[in-house]
């Protein structure tokens, strides 16, 4: 068995703000509900679910990330944890961001460009309501 086998995969400490806003980033969002999660082979752990304040943002979170010294040495694991998040507000289009990357002793800031649902209450003219959905997508560090 190698050392990095052996090694706890997350044992530091990164923090997450989401940035909840709509008009291209001009207009921050007050009373968006963030809800943070992690997917596990069995199910999906909520950390957090938190409210916008103000200024759009939510309070900055601490989530378990690999040490930061994990980034030093060749590996087929990645030096950050991800996690997912959706932001919700009533009169917008629910938002959802995969595998959000976090690393250690980093603030990641998580930007969330909300679009308004038009009169009808359907994006796009249609029936069925989807949520935005974004994978890989890196938060603004």
């Amino acid at each position: 068995m190698n050392r990095e086998t052996e090694l706890p995969r997350d044992t530091g400490t990164g923090f997450l703000v989401v940035q909840v806003t709509t008009a291209n980033s001009a207009i921050p969002l007050s009373g968006a509900q963030v809800t943070i999660s992690r997917a596990r082979d069995d199910g999906t752990d909520v950390l957090y679910e938190l409210q916008t304040g103000n200024d759009g943002k939510t309070p900055r979170v601490s989530l378990p990330a690999p040490a930061r010294g994990a980034s030093q040495r060749p590996s087929s694991v990645p030096p950050f944890s991800t996690y997912n998040v959706s932001v919700v507000l009533q009169g917008y289009e629910q938002a959802i961001y995969n595998e959000v990357p976090i690393f250690d002793g980093i603030i990641a800031m998580q930007q969330a460009d909300l679009i308004p649902v038009p009169e009808n209450q359907y994006p796009d003219g249609f029936a069925v309501k989807r949520p935005n959905l974004f994978e890989n997508t890196p938060p603004a560090l």
